[in-house]
């Protein structure tokens, strides 16, 4: 019996080793998956992720957060008067003696004045320092807006690149099988394969290296200029998001994923609106209008210059009893001062034209500006349905034709009755639209961007204005 204990109490053991060695290497092959899925994840870089960092590490409105406290902190001062002045002084000290009780217009006097400020002049210029931090708030609205439109035609350059590869790739994979038909054809000798038919596909490969190349430097490019938006060079391991879709395709509502507004939605909006009328609530236009307030302000200050500048003062003059001891009574006097401005009436009307002027010009300016925002939009609308349309041609007509025209030119080519390079060309023509359509679809997500840059902000404050 003592024989079989031991191997009994053994095996016991040992499946129980062996169901935790199992048990461990599930648990490893579960955290070394969640590991590698989750870093694939950190390395992807989104759209919403770059604007976030780049709006995170922009410079100008960390600058405008400081000038914002600046102008408030001008506004809070400039309630306040000028500060007291006090003076001391000896006076009437003779100078035989210079003993202060020797006269009795000898005396020490000690004064204070209060000058005051001309009219309302404080409170225009608290008004003028608060027109300008709001002028800063727009300022940074225009600086996120202007960031996320630049950040976004960056990242679709980014986009563009790496589905570009991926249909090289594409190309790559059918030229190779190609090729492996055509050597097999000609080595067997089957049907009319000769050994140019090789060559030319051997050239088409060669030629789609070039294209590898302008397609990694410009992947290259637009990395290194997405790193200046980020405040840091992107790192090699840092990718463009997965492409979920087909590599020709850009899903275009992400474009709009920071607004509450659906692509369909959207289009519909612009299509509707007059540019004129909500552009100019645009903050670039509003931007102006701030400008114009601070310019009428110092029309007003201006003004307020024209007035008198009052001054009181109050002294006390103390007097040293006189050398027989006889007392002297000391002296208290008060005064007012006043400027007269009107001898230089000249100089202040030319500093008031000069002032409203500056007003005038920049009511010309917004309205300048809003002409400008109009047009560009106006022409985007115009790109944006064009593109369309194109896009419409390609996926109704384009694609589908191309398709049958490279399936009959390699089945005339398996049949004997075509040749190598019109199969070549019709693979390179298949490709080469899906190419083209690619571009047309980035270029309507840059258009659709900075549509978005234009209409999204002033559609935000309009609708706000309503409410």
């Amino acid at each position: 019996m003592s024989n079989y204990s031991v191997p009994k109490k053994v095996s016991a053991r040992a499946v129980k080793l062996c169901k935790s060695s199992i048990l461990f290497a599930i648990h490893f092959l579960l955290s070394y998956f969640l590991l590698v899925n989750n870093s694939v994840k950190a390395h992807s870089l989104s759209l919403e992720q770059a604007l976030q960092l780049a709006i995170q590490h922009d410079p100008s409105l960390k600058g405008n957060v400081y000038r914002k406290q600046g102008f408030k902190a001008e506004a809070e001062a400039s309630l306040y008067w000028e500060n007291p002045q006090m003076s001391a002084s000896v006076q009437n000290l003779p100078t035989d003696g210079f003993a202060i009780d020797q006269e009795p217009m000898t005396q020490f006097k000690v004064g204070l004045k209060q000058q005051l400020p001309r009219g309302n002049e404080n409170q225009y210029s608290q008004q003028k320092y608060l027109a300008m931090v709001d002028k800063v708030s727009i300022e940074s609205q225009v600086r996120k807006a202007w960031l996320k439109r630049e950040v976004t035609l960056t990242w679709l350059d980014w986009i563009y690149a790496m589905r570009r590869i991926a249909l090289l790739d594409k190309e790559r994979s059918l030229l190779t099988q190609l090729l492996e038909f055509t050597d097999s054809r000609y080595s067997q000798g089957v049907g009319a394969a000769e050994q140019q038919d090789i060559l030319q596909v051997r050239l088409a490969l060669l030629s789609l290296d070039d294209k590898y190349l302008q397609a990694y430097q410009l992947k290259n490019e637009v990395k290194s200029a997405l790193s200046k938006w980020l405040g840091a060079p992107l790192d090699e391991t840092i990718s463009a998001p997965v492409i979920q879709s087909k590599p020709e395709t850009i899903e275009l509502d992400a474009i709009l994923n920071r607004s509450n507004l659906s692509l369909s939605a959207f289009l519909t909006f612009i299509e509707s609106s007059e540019p004129f009328s909500i552009l100019r609530h645009h903050p670039e236009a509003m931007a102006l209008q701030f400008q114009t307030e601070i310019e009428a302000q110092n029309v007003n200050i201006a003004r307020e210059k024209t007035k008198s500048q009052w001054a009181f003062e109050a002294s006390y003059g103390y007097r040293q009893d006189a050398q027989n001891g006889a007392s002297r009574a000391d002296f208290v006097s008060l005064g007012v001062q006043v400027d007269l401005p009107f001898f230089n009436k000249s100089r202040q009307d030319a500093s008031i034209a000069a002032a409203a002027s500056k007003v005038s010009a920049s009511e010309t300016d917004f309205r300048l500006k809003v002409n400008e925002l109009a047009a560009n939009a106006e022409v985007l609308k115009s790109r944006l349905s064009g593109l369309s349309e194109r896009k419409a041609l390609y996926e109704t007509v384009l694609i589908g034709e191309i398709q049958q025209l490279s399936e009959a030119e390699l089945t005339a080519y398996t049949t004997d009755t075509g040749d190598i390079s019109d199969v070549v060309s019709a693979k390179l023509k298949q490709i080469q639209v899906q190419e083209d359509l690619l571009s047309i679809e980035v270029e309507r997500a840059k258009t659709l961007a900075s549509l978005s840059y234009l209409y999204l902000p002033s559609k935000a404050h309009f609708s706000n204005k309503e409410q």
